[in-house]
């Protein structure tokens, strides 16, 4: 999610700052196009980057109760099939 945010928030400033500090523009109404497309950019980030560490999450939390439970001494009972 941060890199999302980071993302709009450089699309945001580096846009800004070209077109009103650098090129002196002034503000019209079409300008809030680009801003909603710099947020869908974001969202569209977020939405890609969630899938990609969903499963790096999951083995990390499940790596890490198996060494708790290693470490704790719980009685693992092994069944044969």
């Amino acid at each position: 999610m941060i890199v999302a945010v980071c993302t709009v928030l450089i699309l945001i400033l580096r846009f800004s700052i070209e077109t009103f500090a650098i090129n002196g523009e002034s503000w019209e109404t079409a300008y809030l196009q680009r801003y909603l497309k710099f947020f869908i950019i974001g969202v569209t980030v977020l939405v890609v980057a969630v899938p990609e560490g969903l499963p790096l999450a999951v083995t990390l939390a499940l790596a890490y109760s198996v060494r708790v439970s290693v470490q704790s001494v719980n009685s693992i009972l092994w069944e044969y099939a």
